[in-house]
């Protein structure tokens, strides 16, 4: 088996898990509606349609998607007692890191679009649906993906991961939201926001994405 079929393998693998635990899917969806209907309410009852307001929001569940990714990616592995099959398994690391990114990227990205959708409707903001605005949710899920994949491979057996995971999750985040807030809130206001913002945005994803699949090589040995 190549690279690319044992990536695809792994998180066809995953995807069929968690169609099988409907509860814990079912309530991540609930989470991302709860989440955009109690931001739209508050947003419009106390002062009106802010977007500053929205782009926090919107950080907020990303980091706590990124936090949920961190315990249910390698952690779950290592719960269930899979984890060594994966990593004994002949097809490298780099690969068993990737296919944990993809599928996180993946969950996250469908978080954040659901939160979007339930926010921008019962708040009525027609911009969470601009090109611009998904567009930086696919960027900034890459990068949170990243962040969540490296901190459950470093962590998984650490008896402090609890603490330790959100601690470590948000460290990572915050560059990447110190440079992408001013984006969000432009798009999310309704502002023109250049391709060439996004395009900075989504290397440095890239770019923090090849670094932890690089390091993953070492990273899954060591544990």
């Amino acid at each position: 088996m190549g690279v690319l079929g044992a990536v695809v393998a792994i998180v066809h693998r995953d995807v069929l898990l968690d169609i099988r635990r409907r509860v814990e899917a079912g309530s991540m969806l609930v989470f991302s509606v709860s989440a955009g209907l109690l931001s739209a309410y508050v947003m419009r009852s106390a002062a009106g349609v802010n977007a500053a307001a929205t782009s926090i929001a919107l950080t907020l569940v990303l980091v706590f998607l990124a936090v949920f990714g961190s315990l249910s990616s390698f952690v779950r592995e290592a719960d269930r007692g899979t984890l060594d099959g994966l990593r004994l398994a002949p097809i490298g690391a780099e690969a068993v890191f990737m296919a944990k990114f993809i599928y996180s990227m993946a969950v996250i990205l469908l978080q954040t679009l659901v939160f979007l959708a339930s926010m921008g409707f019962f708040a009525q903001i027609v911009s969470v649906l601009r090109l611009v605005v998904l567009l930086l949710a696919l960027v900034s899920s890459m990068y949170l993906a990243a962040v969540s994949s490296f901190t459950s491979a470093i962590l998984v057996f650490s008896e402090a991961r609890a603490v330790l995971m959100p601690v470590m999750v948000l460290v990572l985040v915050l560059p990447y939201i110190q440079s992408a807030a001013p984006s969000i809130v432009a798009a999310l206001a309704g502002s023109p926001v250049s391709l060439l913002e996004v395009g900075w945005l989504a290397a440095a994803a890239l770019l923090f994405a090849g670094l932890t699949v690089w390091l993953s090589r070492y990273v899954l040995e060591e544990v």
